[in-house]
């Protein structure tokens, strides 16, 4: 077979492979569920910076990048799991530690890749 063959086959095993995730994560319906927060935590925004990638100076540089606040409510569930459900600040200023929490539980039905959000609806 021909470099350019294995290729393509390559690039088109990989555009099925975004599809399909892709897919998987925009069109799988989330699980709402409910439970207690437990614990609320804050992460201010901050820039972290580092050096060349690899370690390797090839100039005078350096990598910096900017994260995001971050309000996160640890909650429990009916199960007894602990989960970590990003939240937007308005409804983690508005909650206490012991209120119920209502968020969505998001699933892939294909990968199975999950990720948590909050709610306001009860």
């Amino acid at each position: 077979m021909s470099s350019g063959l294995i290729g393509g086959i390559i690039t088109v095993a990989g555009i099925i492979g975004l599809i399909l995730l892709s897919y998987d994560l925009l069109f799988s319906k989330p699980d709402h569920k409910q439970g207690v927060i437990i614990e609320k935590v804050f992460v201010p925004a901050h820039i972290v910076s580092g050096g060349p990638y690899g370690g390797m100076r090839k100039g005078n540089y350096s990598i910096r990048t900017a994260t995001e606040e971050q309000w996160i409510a640890i909650v429990k569930i009916e199960t007894g799991d602990t989960l970590n459900v990003h939240c937007h600040s308005s409804h983690f200023e508005t909650t206490k530690v012991g209120d119920p929490i209502h968020f969505e539980r998001y699933e892939g039905k294909l990968f199975h890749i999950q990720y948590f959000a909050h709610n306001e609806e009860d």
